[in-house]
């Protein structure tokens, strides 16, 4: 039923708790598993750029310093959590950009039939202000979606 489930991970606790019930899924139907990171690359680097038009000399430098830290943070804890659930075929992405779109195009391009996402569940302001990437990527996947809540969240 689904050859290839999405997990976006943004390296915290919450976001694993999306990892045990695909890991289920991916083993019963024998599908692959793809895991992916969004950093926000190359937007630090505009940013920076225009610091730079307005006198903050070093700013582009610090920024794509800043940027391949995070890509290489991004693999390497993709590469831990692999191995943490004992998923060692599992393919690891890191892309760069607006995180729910990127998870959409990562979708797309890896030909998923199924996105496991966890949610932070965000309630009041921080959501105004914060968003919500899961709310995101549903309306626009295209794709069933499952989101699951971490054990911490159904406490709140």
């Amino acid at each position: 039923m689904f050859s290839k489930i999405l997990i976006p991970l943004d390296g915290t606790d919450e976001a694993e708790a999306a990892i045990s019930p695909a890991k289920e899924i991916a083993q019963r139907f024998a599908s692959a598993v793809v895991l992916v990171e969004v950093t926000p690359g190359y937007g630090q680097i505009l940013g920076a750029t225009a610091a730079e038009s307005f006198g903050a000399s070093g700013s582009v430098a610090a920024a794509q310093e800043v940027a391949v830290a995070a890509e290489s943070a991004a693999s390497a804890y993709l590469d831990a959590v692999r191995a943490k659930y004992g998923a060692p075929s599992w393919e690891t992405v890191v892309a760069e950009g607006n995180s729910s779109a990127v998870i959409v195009e990562q979708a797309r391009a890896q030909g998923a039939d199924l996105i496991v996402m966890a949610t932070h569940a965000r309630k009041g302001l921080k959501r105004l202000f914060l968003g919500s990437v899961a709310e995101d990527v549903i309306r626009q996947c295209g794709i069933p979606a499952l989101v699951v809540h971490s054990d911490e969240q159904a406490d709140d």
